[in-house]
């Protein structure tokens, strides 16, 4: 995956790869505790920049810029405002999401505990559900339209900004591949919570409130910017900050580090455990750091300045606290669902990850079952195909530990009705009031694929059915079964009789799914001829 040029995006895409590698590994007090700080440093950054937009915004009415520049003060404040509170309320949306995620996880009250290392919670919450319906697809596009609405409150100088603003919503290659089958809010969703750990999620969502408020206050420093008048800044202090509160054995940390909004006007030498750091045209210095090591580490900062207002050589100092880890242990994920579905179109995707040795080290097999395991064209994704019902166990090993998964093995859903086709759609093909013209035109019964299966284009044919015939044009009731196929054309001799008083009785229909298997549909069809 290429990385952007970005620093801040580049932060954020490392912790993103870094948080899918922890999902692999068992979920320890250790990593949960990561998570924690991670989540706190999110939430001590947004504080910091919130002191920093009220002040900009304060700004504003400052004597000395309402007196010389009192029509772009008229101008642009109101932007501000409006920047805010967009912001706001999306920042609250985000909090509201945190609180019930919690409450998906056991949480009665606030402060009270609750299951931090559910796997389960954001899933459910997220993820799981009717499409286009679950938080993860509403929060995808709550985030979209934000930028869009930042972007609407002034098209000509600050929507290119917004256009600057990292992408809230990204996802990496890998991911979409992996789900594209999914649109692209379900690959959203699935990349972030899927299978996450609930105080993760937290820490999750405090970092889109991060990248919320760090949007609002470069869009609202931006604003101040087109006054003329050097912003008033309180203070100066660190910004300082690893690219995650994790990482695995030989994986690389970043550590970013500048001056109060990384302002480089004010000369900032920056260096890290003694090191001189080159700053870059953003005025940002970034220290890559080998982790070859596990165990919990400090490095020093040290960041010497001019201050502006005092024209005097200042001293500022930090400290950048980080973990290293080392993987735990395999773990297996079925993408699409808890079952394998007999005669899944391509099979029933399966994700392993955490191999000591990469995806390459892995052994996968069947351990029992009516099941065969292959692998897939992307490492660490397999697919299953099962070809009868019953329980499959698959065994994985990396050549240092092994471990198993127990699937059910299940038909897939039956179709949600049959309808008569010809000239009659899927609906009035269902059964009512036709003419007898047009029912004698009919050439079949069709199945209704289930709707809303995490499967798409299951397909179905009719194996067998009764029809009955009644009322005027027959003689009583006349009963005939036709197997093996759909169609009307072995009893056209039946239809050719149907006239006005007619009355056609469809039942004991059979259908044959994609695996195989017959499934029986409940609804008869029923006609009353005009």
């Amino acid at each position: 995956m290429a990385l952007p040029k970005e620093p801040r995006q580049k932060m954020i895409n490392i912790m993103y790869l870094v948080l899918t590698a922890i999902l692999a590994l068992n979920v320890s007090s250790e990593i949960l505790n990561a998570f924690k700080t991670m989540d706190e440093s999110f939430v001590r950054s947004n504080s910091g920049m919130e002191d920093r937009i009220t002040n900009l915004i304060a700004g504003f009415d400052q004597k000395d810029n309402v007196e010389r520049f009192p029509e772009k003060v008229a101008e642009w404040k109101p932007r501000s405002e409006k920047v805010k509170e967009l912001s706001n309320s999306v920042f609250q949306y985000l909090e509201t999401l945190k609180t019930e995620v919690k409450k998906e996880s056991g949480q009665k009250n606030p402060n009270d505990p609750y299951k931090e290392d559910d796997l389960e919670a954001a899933t459910r919450m997220f993820t799981n559900g009717k499409p286009g319906e679950t938080k993860g697809e509403e929060m995808f596009a709550v985030l979209n339209k934000y930028k869009a609405d930042l972007a609407s409150i002034d098209k000509g100088v600050l929507a290119p900004q917004v256009n600057k603003l990292p992408n809230f919503t990204f996802v990496s290659e890998a991911i979409k591949k992996q789900y594209s089958n999914l649109t692209p809010a379900q690959q959203f969703a699935n990349a972030y919570f899927h299978m996450t750990p609930t105080v993760a999620a937290v820490a999750m969502l405090t970092k889109f409130q991060n990248d919320v408020k760090n949007s609002e206050l470069q869009l609202i420093e931006h604003c101040y910017a087109q006054l003329n008048a050097v912003p008033y800044v309180p203070s100066f202090g660190v910004v300082a900050s690893a690219s995650s509160g994790l990482v695995m054995s030989g994986d690389e940390l970043s550590i970013t580090a500048g001056l109060g909004a990384y302002a480089k006007d004010a000369q900032p030498v920056v260096t890290i455990d003694g090191a001189n750091v080159p700053m870059d045209a953003n005025g940002q210095a970034v220290l890559k750091v080998g982790t070859s090591s596990a165990g919990e580490f400090t490095k020093n900062v040290s960041i010497t300045y001019i201050d502006p207002t005092t024209n005097k050589k200042e001293t500022k100092t930090a400290q950048v606290k980080y973990k290293v880890g080392t993987p735990t242990g395999l773990a297996i994920s079925t993408d699409k669902t808890r079952v394998f579905y007999i005669g899944a179109p391509g099979g029933n995707p399966v994700s392993i990850s955490g191999a000591a040795g990469g995806a390459g080290s892995l052994n996968v097999s069947i351990g029992s079952g009516p099941a065969t395991v292959s692998k897939t064209s992307t490492p660490g994704i397999y697919n299953v195909v099962t070809t009868a019902e019953g329980t499959v166990v698959l065994n994985v090993s990396d050549g240092k530990t092994s471990t198993k998964i127990t699937v059910p093995s299940k038909k897939l859903p039956p179709p949600q009705y049959a309808f008569v086709y010809g000239t009659l759609d899927d609906v009035t093909g269902k059964g009512g009031t036709a003419s007898a013209d047009a029912f004698r035109k009919q050439k079949g019964i069709g199945p209704k694929s289930p709707a809303d299966f995490v499967f798409e284009g299951i397909t179905y044919t009719i194996k067998s059915y009764k029809i009955e015939f009644s009322g005027k044009g027959f003689n009583g009731v006349e009963t005939t079964r036709v197997n093996n196929t759909g169609s009307f054309s072995s009893i056209k001799s039946y239809l050719d009789r149907c006239e006005p008083g007619s009355s056609v009785t469809i039942s004991e229909i059979i259908a044959l799914d994609a695996g195989g298997q017959d499934q029986k549909i409940a609804s008869p069809i029923v006609f009353s001829l005009k």
